[in-house]
C-alpha cells in the first residue's frame, strides 16, 4: 500500500462524488423519511473515510490516462525557481493547503475561544425554574450527561455550547412552563447525540480541506442533518398536540437572530434554529416532525447498503494515473539484449522440447527461456519442430 499524488486526486473525485450523490438523496424527503437521518450520517462518514483514506491497495488497478490528465500531471511537476532551489509546483501548491488549513484551523480555535469567553461570564446566571425544567428533561432522558442553565441577555437565541462544560445558554424573557420545557428538551438533546463532537470534526474537516467546494456543502449539510435528527429524537414520544407545542417553541424563536461577533455555523454551538434559508430548513423539520415515516423493510436496508458498500470498494479498485510514450532516445540496448523483426524470423522446437530463435540472416539463438519464449509468441513469432 502506498499513497502517490494519483491516489490523492482519485480520492478527491470520489469523494465529490459521494458527497454530491448524498445531498441529491438527502433532498428527497422520501429517503428522509424511509431511511433517516442515521443514514444519511453514516453515508458523510463514508465520505470523510474515503477523503482522508488515500493509500492505493494491494487489488488497485491502475489505469493509464493521456492527453489533458497527462498534461496536468506534467504541469503539477513542473519546477519552479524558489530562491536557490526549484520546487515543483505540487509542492508548492501543498505548502499553499497547509498554510491556510493552519489560518483557518487558528481561526476557528479562536473564534470559539472568544465566544466561550463571553459566555463565560454569564455562567453564574442561574435560574430556579429552568434548573426544575431541566431536571424533568434529564430523567425522560437514556444519558444523563452533566449540563448547566444560564440566562444570556446577550442572546436572542437560546444555544448549547462547550464540549467539556456543557452549558445551555437562554435569553433572558419570560417562558412558559411549556415553552422551557421543550427548549431544554432540544437543546439537551443534541448533548445526548454528542452533536458537539460531530460539529466540531465536520468543522475540522471542512478547514483541512478548504478548497474542496464539496466539503462546505457536507458542512451545511449535516448541520441541518444533526437539528433533524435532534427534532425526532426529541419528539419521538410525542402525541400530536405536543408535536405542535414544540413547533411553536421553534416558531416563536424564528422572530429573532442570535447576536453574536460571528455566525452560529462558524463557532462549536447547537441552536433550536441553527440556520434558516428561506425558511426552506425549518419547514423541512417541520413536515419531517408532523409526517408520519415511511419505513423501509429490511430487505430494502440490506440493498441499499449493499450497494453504497459495494460503490466504496469499486472507488479503491482502479487509480488513474498518466500515461507517456517513451522517448526514442532513452531506449537503448546492450550487449544482452538484441532487437529482432518478426518477418523471416521463427522459432524452432527441437525433439528435446527445447526452443531456438532462427533470425532472418540465420543466427540462432538457443535455449529460450520460457519467460522470453511467452513474450516472442505474444508478439506473433511462428513456432515450428524439427
Amino acid at each position: 500500500m502506498n499513497v502517490t499524488i494519483f491516489s490523492f486526486a482519485m480520492s478527491v473525485l470520489f469523494s465529490v462524488l459521494f458527497i454530491a450523490a448524498i445531498h441529491l438523496l438527502r433532498n428527497r424527503p422520501f429517503f428522509l423519511r424511509s431511511f433517516g437521518v442515521h443514514t444519511l450520517l453514516l453515508l458523510y462518514a463514508l465520505c470523510f473515510f474515503r477523503t482522508v483514506f488515500v493509500l492505493e491497495l494491494p487489488f488497485t488497478a491502475p489505469v493509464g490516462l493521456r492527453s489533458f490528465y497527462s498534461r496536468v500531471y506534467e504541469a503539477a511537476c513542473t519546477r519552479i525557481p524558489v530562491g536557490d532551489a526549484r520546487v515543483a509546483l505540487w509542492g508548492i501548491l501543498c505548502g499553499i493547503w497547509m498554510a491556510v488549513s493552519a489560518v483557518l484551523l487558528v481561526q476557528f480555535l479562536w473564534n470559539n475561544i472568544q465566544v466561550g469567553r463571553k459566555l463565560a461570564r454569564f455562567a453564574p446566571n442561574r435560574n430556579a425554574f429552568a434548573d426544575q425544567v431541566l431536571e424533568r428533561v434529564k430523567k425522560e432522558s437514556l444519558r444523563a450527561p452533566a449540563v448547566d442553565v444560564c440566562i444570556c441577555p446577550s442572546l436572542n437565541m437560546p444555544m448549547g455550547a462547550g464540549l467539556l462544560r456543557k452549558r445551555i445558554y437562554l435569553p433572558a424573557g419570560d417562558y412558559t412552563r411549556e415553552e422551557m420545557y421543550y427548549i431544554l428538551k432540544h437543546e439537551y438533546t443534541h448533548f445526548c447525540n454528542r452533536d458537539l463532537t460531530v460539529k466540531f470534526l465536520v468543522r475540522l474537516f471542512c478547514c483541512v480541506f478548504w478548497w474542496n467546494p464539496a466539503v462546505h456543502l457536507l458542512k451545511r449539510d449535516v448541520a441541518q442533518i444533526l437539528e433533524i435528527k435532534c427534532d425526532v429524537k426529541a419528539t419521538q414520544f410525542f402525541c400530536k398536540k405536543e408535536r405542535l407545542a414544540y413547533l411553536l417553541a421553534i416558531v416563536r424563536v424564528l422572530k429573532d437572530r442570535v447576536i453574536l461577533d460571528c455566525e452560529p455555523s462558524e463557532i462549536l454551538a447547537t441552536g433550536l434554529v441553527f440556520q434558516q434559508k428561506k425558511g426552506m430548513d425549518v419547514r423541512e423539520r417541520f413536515e419531517l416532525i408532523t409526517q408520519a415515516a415511511l419505513p423501509v423493510g429490511w430487505v430494502g436496508q440490506t440493498s441499499f447498503w449493499a450497494m453504497a458498500v459495494a460503490f466504496f470498494v469499486f472507488s479503491y479498485s482502479f487509480v488513474f494515473q498518466s500515461a507517456f510514450d517513451p522517448p526514442m532516445e532513452d531506449i537503448y540496448t546492450d550487449s544482452s539484449v538484441g532487437n529482432y523483426a518478426i518477418d523471416g524470423a521463427y522459432i524452432v522446437k527441437d525433439k528435446n522440447g527445447k526452443y531456438s530463435l532462427i533470425l532472418e540472416s540465420g543466427e540462432t539463438i538457443s535455449d529460450l527461456k520460457s519467460s522470453a519464449l511467452e513474450i516472442l509468441i505474444s508478439e506473433g513469432f511462428e513456432i515450428r519442430e524439427e
